[in-house]
């Protein structure tokens, strides 16, 4: 018997839609963890089915994303298209034409983390790097954005296999280009804190004339935040130029106000709750707590 047949009906009872809504979502998060890609997408289009002859159907919106993950996870990343596609019907009644579609501001999320990438795995490298473009000069007209979107502009990566490893620079690499050549490249040096590159030794005039050398700034400013960052939780360009004792009050605070939460009695009925009611959840790894999270994070 497949998982999707044994998922409960939660649009049938009492529970409200938000509940609702938490519980799969945790599940699908759950099975998401373990990798059990085939389940995952068994259990979305259930979890759509139900919430269709429930009359409900944007309730299952979130399952799209879900679908599509699973797909990533797998490396399908045609099906994940389609699914993509799916959800834009479901949620307009048509679908787009990436190619002439004239997105708007609140659109650049799923721009640079769904349609850009996508494309550059399907190999559709020019529409791709134009959609790219797009979701980062909507990102740009925001205070502190070259940090904020630094790892989709750039990541070291040489062949991404995953929609979460995809850059502007893979685009501009396939293409042939070099960084320096983006319409915005100025103003993504620009909008740094002057003290990132005077704290990281490379100067951004030189950066500016040699976009390779942003290897070697992306690569101290992961290892300033994987030295600093202890809580797992950041607070952008803050964390690195200000003071190190500083900084480290702040994560010291903010871990052990996670850790509390994490010990909750709460958490714990509700994950005996989902178990329940998901049942094969319990032949899974148990989900780690933010103590054992943090133990792995602190121990690389």
């Amino acid at each position: 018997m497949s998982i999707a047949s044994r998922l409960p009906n939660l649009l049938s009872g009492p529970a409200n839609s938000t509940d609702s809504a938490r519980l799969y979502d945790v599940f699908l998060a759950r099975l998401a963890t373990a990798r059990q890609s085939e389940r995952m997408v068994m259990a979305c289009r259930e979890i759509r089915r139900m919430a269709r002859h429930a009359g409900k159907p944007k309730f299952a919106a979130f399952t799209y994303f879900w679908e599509m993950e699973a797909h990533d996870y797998k490396g399908d990343f045609e099906g994940m298209w389609r699914t993509l596609k799916a959800w834009e019907k479901a949620r307009t009644g048509k679908t787009l034409d990436v190619r002439t579609h004239a997105w708007r501001s609140n659109e650049h999320h799923q721009l640079i983390f769904r349609y850009a990438p996508l494309m550059y795995l399907r190999g559709r490298h020019r529409l791709g790097c134009r959609l790219m473009e797009t979701a980062l000069e909507m990102a740009s007209r925001r205070k502190g954005w070259s940090f904020d979107w630094l790892w989709h502009v750039y990541r070291p990566l040489k062949t991404p296999v995953s929609i979460h490893d995809v850059a502007l620079s893979h685009f501009y690499a396939a293409l042939g280009r070099e960084l320096s050549d983006w319409e915005l490249w100025d103003r993504f040096l620009d909008g740094f804190n002057p003290a990132l590159f005077r704290c990281s030794g490379i100067a951004k005039e030189a950066v500016r004339r040699n976009p390779r050398l942003l290897k070697l700034f992306f690569e101290w400013v992961v290892a300033q935040r994987r030295q600093r960052l202890s809580s797992g939780t950041t607070d952008g360009e803050r964390d690195l130029v200000e003071s190190p004792a500083r900084v480290r009050r702040r994560q010291a605070a903010r871990k052990e106000m996670l850790l509390r939460l994490d010990k909750r009695p709460e958490r714990e009925l509700f994950n005996q709750k989902l178990e329940t009611l998901f049942p094969d959840l319990r032949v899974l790894p148990a989900p780690r707590s933010f103590r054992q999270l943090l133990r792995s994070s602190n121990s690389r």
